[in-house]
């Protein structure tokens, strides 16, 4: 036990702490909690209860604590913690760290370390998701949860502490993640674990195409979703049916950019027949396969939607002529098939290392995804965060997430309503992808939103009730959804044709027809799951022309990325025109369109003094890392910052950990800044300048988990005229 010596000093630490700094509160996704654990009812004293410290038990076990500091988490200050034993798993803002170490460790800690503010221990109910947070809702039930631990290797130690409760049936052990049926009452002793993180409804994953409510699976082969009998012969070919027109695809292709020694990977309902020898004709960039579905052998595709979502990266085109390509034709593809026969759905193990490690050892470096979780929108949770995790600790590779199609106008004020963005596309470090609208008018769906099944509940009032889903690119799918997330960043990040997409069809006995037959080797389909796979392909493209062209050998994902962001197509104000009902209520960035809609032919022809830094070191603690950057004639400057940020813990409702600031200096020293202290992308757009140089400067205002101390980023700066 500890001395009365020690919870003296102790007590008297904490007390002049909690006299000396404000910042006192943690920001959870439970509440605010103030963290004040050394003043008990006003006296300098240490409770044993709140450190969990039970008569009899041995102070010497590891334990998990939060830490909270006066000041910024500094590397020193970690440093410290580690010589006395404590080891650093997780930033909470603000300016607190989740540690482990045993009692005797933390509280030396506490009595040696003057810029501690103060100590607790790791409370069960910040564990657990808020959406599990009425136990009474759902009390009769048995509900599958997700459990996440802190450290990798720890879910069969808390599966076997679980063994003995009769209440709790372990389905699924992984290396830091479990699955158990249990009543909800069951939580509060599942939390009190150490090892626990996070617990959280199991995730159900759903494939993002958007289903317009009619029948998906056709009983005749030949009829299109809406019971029309589509005519003899597919319409004719005026180069829209891809979506790669829009995107400005055709001119990085006659530039020579076709996606030519770029990997790309794909998660979804596998592909075709799922042989190698036997896939379909435009296919043949395929070069791997892997069976991840649970109870899965095979990666072929009975949904058809994998196929659809190939076809849009790598189709070559050759079953029509060369019209009907992906946006990375000559690119490679390496299939992960995530079908399970056992529930006839998406379903796998949820394990991202596994997901991108074996996609990334095949020598993927752009990875695509069209599935999410639709409920909890705009939450980060455990899967978010196990994303974001991998990217932190991979940082060449670049993910793309769908955004979701949750978009609905509830409110009935003419305007898509904010907030319906699927996790994992709330990840930090993703690329999320919105979908806009592509322009063809020949087939699949051209009803009016109204007339679709239940459009008038979604979207039954002007101008939305009446917009036909592929009639003008410089609007958004109604479907689509829109940011923020729940800790208000700004999602999706990019948009991308996503109506009325013809691509590849599954030569499966069991495919669906999606949105409709275009002929033998095509299907109409749309969706965020098919706007993703197009700017998956841009990003392939992207990742050429920095490498051939820019000099950039190996690229992080955060510097692809930035390509995308830098030299999108602003959409505002919309296809609404202004007023009450306009599309976008500002310029971006904002939470319907991100940063724009993805422009090849921007992103294959920069301007040639356009300065690109992959700076991998980083920038530390306040530091800064500046440049010049001279503007030669009146114009403007652009500038993008991107970074792979260090995970979030899902028990925080603030995400970012790792803040970075973006600068601009003009020749009078005026100083642009967003002083944006939420996301880790950042553009200043500065118009009717003067000639002159300008520092571009990249600020680190607060760094609690850097790689050395540092966070790494990615900057691209041009002129616009």
């Amino acid at each position: 036990m500890f001395s009365s010596k020690m919870l003296t000093v102790l007590g008297f630490l904490a007390f002049s702490a909690t006299m000396s700094f404000a910042g006192d509160t943690l920001h959870l996704q439970v509440g605010k909690r103030k963290l004040q654990p050394f003043s008990v009812n006003g006296f300098s004293l240490f409770s044993q209860q709140q450190f969990n410290v039970q008569p009899n038990m041995n102070s010497t076990l590891k334990k998990t604590f939060v830490v909270q500091f006066k000041n910024r988490v500094s590397e020193n200050q970690k440093d410290t913690l580690l010589k006395q034993g404590i080891e650093t798993k997780r930033y909470l803002p603000d300016d607190a760290l989740i540690v482990q170490g045993t009692a005797d460790a933390v509280l030396l800690a506490g009595t040696t370390n003057a810029e501690i503010h103060g100590i607790s221990v790791f409370e069960p109910e910040w564990k657990i998701s808020r959406e599990l947070s009425s136990p009474r809702a759902h009390a009769r039930h048995a509900q599958q949860i997700l459990i996440s631990t802190l450290n990798k290797g720890e879910a069969k130690a808390v599966a076997r502490a679980l063994k003995s409760s009769a209440e709790i049936r372990v389905l699924f052990i992984g290396s830091q993640d479990l699955v158990v049926e249990c009543h909800l009452e069951s939580l509060q002793k599942i939390a009190q674990l150490d090892e626990v993180e996070w617990i959280q409804k199991l995730p159900v994953l759903e494939s993002l195409d958007f289903n317009p409510e009619f029948t998906s699976k056709l009983d005749d082969p030949n009829a299109s979703p809406s019971g029309e009998t589509p005519p003899p012969t597919p319409p004719e070919l005026n180069g829209y049916e891809s979506g790669t027109k829009i995107m400005g695809f055709e001119a990085a292709w006659a530039r020579g950019f076709h996606g030519e020694g770029q990997t790309v990977g794909m998660a979804d309902t596998g592909v075709d027949t799922g042989n190698l020898r036997a896939l379909h004709q435009d296919l043949g960039g395929v070069t791997a396969g892997f069976a991840l579905g649970m109870g899965g052998d095979s990666w072929e595709d009975p949904n058809a939607h994998g196929t659809h979502v190939c076809g849009s990266v790598i189709g070559s085109g050759r079953a029509s002529e060369g019209h009907i390509r992906g946006g990375a034709y000559a690119a490679s593809m390496v299939v992960e098939g995530l079908w399970s026969p056992i529930l006839n759905n998406l379903a796998f193990d949820q394990d991202a290392n596994r997901l991108f490690g074996t996609a990334f050892k095949a020598g993927v470096r752009i990875h695509t995804n069209s599935w999410g979780n639709p409920s909890n929108p705009g939450a980060y949770d455990s899967l978010a965060s196990r994303v974001d995790e991998y990217l932190w600790n991979n940082p060449t590779m670049l993910v793309l997430f769908a955004a979701g199609n949750g978009g609905q106008d509830l409110n009935k004020d003419g305007r898509i309503d904010e907030g319906s963005i699927l996790t994992p596309g709330t990840a930090k470090n993703v690329l999320t992808v919105g979908a806009s609208e592509n322009l063809f008018s020949g087939g699949g769906i051209q009803a009016p939103l109204g007339k679709l099944k239940g459009g008038m509940e979604k979207w039954g009032v002007a101008p939305l009730v009446t917009d036909l889903l592929s009639d003008n690119p410089d609007g958004l799918a109604a479907f689509s959804s829109r940011g923020p997330t729940s800790d208000g960043r700004i999602k999706p990040e990019i948009v991308a044709p996503g109506t009325n997409i013809v691509s590849t069809r599954s030569h499966h006995k069991d495919a669906t027809a999606l949105w409709g037959i275009y002929n033998a080797e095509y299907l109409y389909s749309g969706g965020t799951s098919m706007a993703t796979p197009l700017t998956a392909g841009a990003a392939a493209v992207a990742r050429q022309y920095l490498m051939s062209k820019r000099n950039q050998g190996d690229p992080s994902g955060a510097l692809v990325k930035a390509a995308i962001l830098h030299t999108a197509k602003d959409l505002y104000p919309g296809q609404y025109g202004t007023g009450p009902t306009q599309e976008l209520p500002k310029p971006r960035p904002n939470v319907h369109e991100g940063y724009g809609r993805v422009d090849m032919d921007l992103m294959t022809n920069l301007p040639a003094n356009t300065s690109i830094i992959d700076d991998k070191a980083g920038a530390g603690l306040n530091e800064e890392k500046s440049i010049a950057f001279t503007l030669k004639t009146a114009g403007g400057i652009r500038a993008t910052l991107v970074y792979t940020d260090a995970p979030g813990a899902a028990s925080s409702s603030k995400l970012l950990v790792n803040d970075l600031d973006l600068q601009i200096t003009g020749p009078t020293k005026k100083i642009s800044s967003l002083g944006d202290h939420t996301n880790n992308n950042e553009m200043i757009e500065m118009k009717n300048l003067q000639p002159g140089t300008y520092k571009v400067s990249v600020m680190g205002i607060n760094i609690p988990q850097g790689k050395n101390g540092k966070q790494p980023y990615a900057l691209i700066v041009s002129e616009t005229h």
